[in-house]
């Protein structure tokens, strides 16, 4: 065996991986870029906690992922389920059918904030404390259902994702 013999080999032992690691790496972006588009194509619903405007009161009613901070991202998505599922878990969701999949959405709301309700949509909207029919969320208690850490033991448990709601009313 020649000198460059053992470097020959050494060379090819070493660009096996470097072809192997090349062709996993494309093949992680080529799934990256498929779940990039399937996630933003038209009529694609979000990832769990996406934030979602809600346009009408009953079946006919639009879902779309909106930014959080947008005064009509008045829902997050707390699941999916298939159409032939019966319905969202147990809990004040509000589900949305999309023709593909039914929505379960929970109320957006944030902890120290003011919301009126909006029949239209069958959501609530954010609103001053001093109305009339106000509720105030003193406080957002992730990973529970029980609403025992409430004041008063009023809040409003969501048990996918575990989450509870302390509701206060302002203008009582």
């Amino acid at each position: 065996m020649t000198e460059q013999e053992p470097k020959a080999q050494a060379r090819k032992v070493l660009g096996l991986p470097l072809v192997a690691v090349a062709v996993i790496a494309a093949v992680v972006l080529a799934a990256a870029g498929v779940g990039v588009y399937l996630a933003l194509r038209p009529g694609a619903t979000s990832a769990s906690g996406a934030c979602m405007a809600v346009t009408g009161p009953d079946d006919t009613a639009k879902a779309e992922t909106v930014d959080c901070a947008a005064p009509n991202a008045t829902f997050k998505l707390a699941s999916t389920r298939s159409l032939d599922e019966v319905g969202c878990p147990e809990g004040a969701y509000r589900e949305v059918r999309t023709g593909t999949e039914l929505l379960c959405l929970m109320p957006n709301f944030v902890a120290d904030t003011c919301y009126d309700p909006d029949d239209a949509n069958s959501a609530f909207v954010v609103a001053d404390c001093s109305s009339e029919n106000a509720i105030r969320i003193s406080e957002v208690i992730e990973g529970t259902t029980d609403p025992s850490g409430c004041p008063d033991g009023s809040g409003l448990g969501y048990p996918e994702p575990p989450v509870v709601f302390c509701i206060e009313t302002p203008g009582a």
